[in-house]
């Protein structure tokens, strides 16, 4: 008898692991993947650079930034893994703002719909933290929460992974504070069990006085869906669009209005000419 609920439970295990849908990207291959990801931010394909090394973003002093890096051109549905692999290249102490670093950010909706964020930023008082953010929405209105933990011997690791997983409506917000090291939870907030309409993957910039540049191995997104992932194209009416995204402007036909009056045109100008010569 046991050893049949373990059949069934292993199986039940298994047929939620081929349900799962998969995305991953490796830019240590020298590439961005245009397929499946959309550059986002202020110059964002000119501070975009694929190397040997993976994704050079950039954040240069002097420049209104804010946010720069790439979203994906589909949904997340269900409970889902987010997680990315990063190198610090350069900070430098901003003056004002939340913080300048790497960062993971994902939205259910509009600016007023719930949210949540996980960063390892430089704070304008020189503190290296990661900074946790969620925002969740009750009878209508939208409750934000914000916590800073310091990033342990800051000095000696520019590298890590962020992950923000959800099972149910239920965020966790995990860390590792190198490449090689395991990841730890920070914090576990309740935000939505909504689909994920937004995920935004970059470089945060504090103010426009601080530079920043960091170097993106590689992104992972499990979940139990991922709706209008390019693969699935055939089976989907069109390619998502983030909304961030402007969409494709209409077509123009003004260059067939200035045909028809170049046409007008002429022709009255040769009736002319013809009943000039007519009465002469």
């Amino acid at each position: 008898m046991i050893a049949k609920l373990l059949l069934t439970g292993s199986l039940i295990l298994s047929a939620s692991a081929l349900q799962a849908e998969n995305y991953a990207w490796d830019f240590r291959n020298g590439h961005f993947d245009n397929l499946s990801l959309v550059p986002m931010g202020t110059g964002a394909v000119k501070l975009l650079q694929p190397d040997k090394d993976g994704l050079r973003i950039s954040a240069p002093a002097g420049y209104n930034v804010r946010t720069v890096g790439f979203s994906p051109r589909f949904k997340i549905h269900g409970d889902f893994e987010l997680t990315i692999e990063y190198t610090i290249a350069n900070r430098t102490p901003p003056e004002s703002g939340f913080g300048s670093g790497p960062s993971l950010y994902f939205s259910t909706g509009s600016t007023d719909a719930a949210a949540a964020s996980l960063g390892r930023l430089l704070r304008p008082d020189g503190r290296d933290i990661y900074g946790v953010f969620a925002a969740r929405v009750e009878d209508g209105k939208r409750i934000p929460t914000a916590r800073l933990f310091d990033v342990p011997d800051a000095a000696s690791s520019r590298t890590g992974r962020l992950q923000l997983r959800r099972l149910g409506n239920q965020i966790d917000y995990s860390v590792a504070d190198g490449l090689d090291s395991p990841l730890r939870s920070l914090a576990s907030l309740v935000v939505s069990d909504d689909d994920v309409s937004l995920v935004r993957i970059g470089l945060s910039q504090s103010d426009e006085r601080s530079a920043a540049s960091m170097v993106l191995h590689s992104v992972r997104i499990e979940a139990d869906e991922l709706p209008h992932l390019p693969s699935e194209q055939s089976r989907t009416a069109q390619l998502y669009r983030p909304r961030y995204q402007p969409p494709p402007p209409p077509r123009s036909y003004r260059w067939l209005w200035q045909s028809l009056l170049a046409l007008g045109f002429t022709g009255v100008l040769a009736a002319w000419i013809w009943k000039r010569r007519q009465s002469s």
